[in-house]
């Protein structure tokens, strides 16, 4: 079994629009955008499984952590999405009591325990799978926000 953290790319419905909205609601970043996360890009998850499938790596029967091996820091995500004009820019930091504080006044739809998700390290060692998979994990998922970007904006705008 596979377990991905946060995929993002083409298509991700949850994580940049839930910052959006969480940055929409707060105006700032929590604790500074310290948070070490787990992170992949749809790209790279894809070549992952289709490695596995195609009969590269372990037998089944074991729980993998596939996200990129190398964790992404909160603030380095949301900087390289304001980049790249997916999300707004935001100034300051505020404590994580002081988001949700702003996130209840708002009527934000993240809830605490997804905020907790980006705010907080949530990071597991994803290298054992890609290299039992002798599958190159690539660059990392920030990378592929070149491309992703101009599906995010579009998407951002309908919701």
């Amino acid at each position: 079994m596979l377990r991905p953290g946060l995929v993002i790319g083409a298509g991700d419905r949850w994580l940049v629009p839930a910052l959006d909205q969480l940055l929409g609601a707060t105006g700032a970043l929590w604790e500074g955008g310290r948070a070490l996360l787990s992170v992949v890009a749809v790209r790279d998850l894809a070549r992952l499984i289709a490695r596995l499938a195609l009969g590269a790596g372990p037998a089944g029967g074991s729980v993998w952590h596939a996200s990129h091996p190398v964790p992404v820091r909160a603030a380095d995500l949301v900087g390289a999405l304001t980049e790249r004009g997916v999300l707004a820019p935001v100034d300051g930091h505020l404590s994580e009591a002081e988001c949700l504080e702003r996130m209840a006044a708002s009527g934000c739809r993240v809830g605490p325990s997804q905020f907790k998700l980006v705010a907080q390290d949530h990071w597991y060692d994803s290298a054992p799978v890609w290299d039992a998979a002798d599958c190159p994990p690539g660059p990392g998922p920030l990378t592929c926000l070149d491309e992703a970007a101009p599906w995010y904006r579009e998407f951002l705008a309908r919701v």
